[in-house]
C-alpha cells in the first residue's frame, strides 16, 4: 500500500466545526452523552465518514463506526478512534481529535489510491468520560460484554440509560460494532505537561495506569467550637487533615512514579461554631506500577489508622476499588515507533495518567495509542489546547502506524 498523506487544513477545519457542537459561552464545549447534542455531532461525523469511503452506524449503546472496505474480505478490521462526548465545559481536543484523525487517515488513503488490506474501522465511542451516568469508557465497555445494564443506570435527573437509548435518533441504521479486531489505535491529547516540557513532539503510550480508590470517614464528636478545650477535642477534620498530609508526602516519595489525590472532603455538621464530629474523604491512587499501587494502598490504610488513634477518633472504611494497570501490545508500540522514524518524528515511550477506551478495548484486541502535546498540560477545560502542527503530525503518524499494522497484522 502507497504512503497515504492526511490534509492538515481539513482535519483542522473538521474539529474547529465540531466543536461548536455544544459550544459553552466561556470558549468550551458540553457534549453528553445521548443529548442533542450528541446526536448532532454523530451525525456531522458520519458524513465525514462517508466522505472518506467508510458506511456508518450506531450500535446499540450510541457508538458511532464505520467501516472502510479492504482489499482481503476475510481478515478482522484495523480500528481507530476515540470518544465524541465531554466533560462539562471541557475541551476541543479530548477524543474528538482521535474519532477524526481516524476519518481523515481513511480520508488519507481514498485521496491517495490506497486500499488497505484490512477493513478499516472508525470509532466514535460514546460516554467515555462518565460524566452522565458515572461509568467513565461505557461505550468501550460494551464491546468486550463488561457494561452494566442500561436500566440500571441513571443520570442527576433519575432517567435511565435504556429510556436515554431509546430516544436517541441520529437518523443512522444501528448495528453491532465488528468483532474481533486486528488491531486498536488512540491518538489523545496527552493531557499532561510531560511532552511539552520534554520537547518530544509524541508519546507511544507504553501501560495505562491502574487507579485505587477508598472512601473513608474519621468520627469524633460534634461540640461547642468556643466551650471545649483543646486538649479534650475528638475533631474529626484533624485526623483527615493528617491522612490527606500523609497521602501527599506518600506519593512524593515515589519519585514521580505515583500519584494520589484526595478530591473529595465533606465535614459535618459543617458549621463554624461547632467541632466537625465527622469528616468524609476520598483517596485516589494511581500508578502504571502494579506492585507500588497495592504497597501505596497497604500504607495509606496503615495511616488511617494511625491518624484516628492519634486524635481519639473512630474509622470508618470502604473496600478499595482498583482498576489493575493496563499494558499496551508491544508490536503496536514499536509500529508507532517505526512510524514516527519513517516520518522523521521525535518521541519517547510514556505511561498514560488518565484512562481511555484503549484501557477497555486492550483486554479483547491488541491495543496502542500516541499522544501528542498538551499546551501547558491544560485538558478538561475550555483552555485545553494542542498546536496545530502537532494535530497534524499526530493525525500523519497514525496513519502511517495503521499502514504499517495492516501489513504486519495481516500476516
Amino acid at each position: 500500500m502507497a504512503s497515504a498523506r492526511i490534509n492538515g487544513d481539513r482535519l483542522r477545519s473538521r474539529l474547529e466545526e465540531l466543536s461548536g457542537i455544544g459550544r459553552t459561552p466561556d470558549g468550551g464545549v458540553s457534549r453528553f452523552s445521548y443529548s442533542p447534542e450528541h446526536a448532532a455531532a454523530v451525525r456531522l461525523v458520519a458524513r465525514w465518514m462517508r466522505e472518506a469511503g467508510a458506511d456508518p452506524a450506531v450500535d446499540a449503546w450510541g457508538n458511532l463506526f464505520a467501516v472502510a472496505p479492504g482489499r482481503a474480505g476475510s481478515l478482522p478490521p484495523v480500528a481507530a478512534g476515540s470518544h465524541l462526548d465531554t466533560v462539562p465545559n471541557g475541551g476541543v481536543f479530548d477524543g474528538p481529535l482521535g474519532v477524526l484523525a481516524a476519518v481523515e487517515a481513511a480520508a488519507a488513503f481514498r485521496d491517495a489510491g490506497a486500499s488497505p488490506l484490512h477493513p478499516l474501522l472508525l470509532l466514535g465511542f460514546a460516554e467515555e468520560e462518565g460524566t452522565t451516568y458515572g461509568v467513565g469508557c461505557l461505550g468501550s465497555l460494551s464491546l468486550v460484554g463488561r457494561a452494566p445494564a442500561p436500566e440500571a443506570l441513571h443520570d442527576a435527573d433519575g432517567r435511565s440509560a435504556a429510556d436515554a437509548l431509546r430516544a436517541f435518533e441520529t437518523g443512522l441504521p444501528k448495528r453491532a460494532v465488528p468483532m474481533p479486531m486486528a488491531a486498536y489505535l488512540e491518538l489523545h491529547i496527552e493531557q499532561g505537561p510531560t511532552l511539552a516540557a520534554g520537547g518530544a513532539q509524541l508519546g507511544a503510550v507504553d501501560a495505562i495506569v491502574g487507579i485505587s480508590r477508598l472512601g473513608l470517614v474519621f468520627v469524633g464528636e460534634a461540640n461547642h467550637a468556643g466551650t471545649t478545650p483543646m486538649d479534650v477535642r475528638r475533631d474529626a477534620l484533624w485526623g483527615a487533615a493528617d491522612l490527606v498530609a500523609a497521602v501527599r508526602s506518600l506519593v512524593r516519595d515515589t519519585g514521580g512514579r505515583a500519584v494520589g489525590t484526595v478530591g473529595r472532603l465533606s465535614v459535618s455538621p459543617g458549621a463554624v461554631n461547632v467541632i466537625p464530629g465527622r469528616a468524609e474523604l476520598a483517596v485516589e491512587l494511581r500508578s502504571a506500577d502494579a506492585a507500588l499501587l497495592e504497597a501505596l494502598r497497604g500504607r495509606v490504610d496503615a495511616e488511617a489508622r494511625a491518624c484516628a488513634r492519634r486524635h481519639g477518633l473512630e474509622l470508618e472504611t470502604r473496600a478499595w476499588r482498583t482498576e489493575a494497570p493496563v499494558p499496551l501490545n508491544r508490536g503496536i508500540q514499536d509500529a508507532i515507533a517505526a512510524a514516527a522514524n519513517d516520518l522523521g518524528c521525535s518521541y519517547v515511550t510514556m505511561s498514560s495518567w488518565a484512562g481511555h477506551d484503549a484501557k477497555i478495548l486492550a483486554a479483547a484486541v491488541p491495543s496502542g495509542m500516541i499522544f501528542v502535546p498538551s499546551a501547558g498540560g491544560v485538558s478538561h477545560s475550555p483552555r485545553e489546547r494542542t498546536e496545530w502542527e502537532d494535530v497534524a503530525r499526530g493525525a500523519q503518524v497514525l496513519c502511517r502506524t495503521i499502514e504499517l499494522l495492516d501489513r504486519t497484522q495481516a500476516g
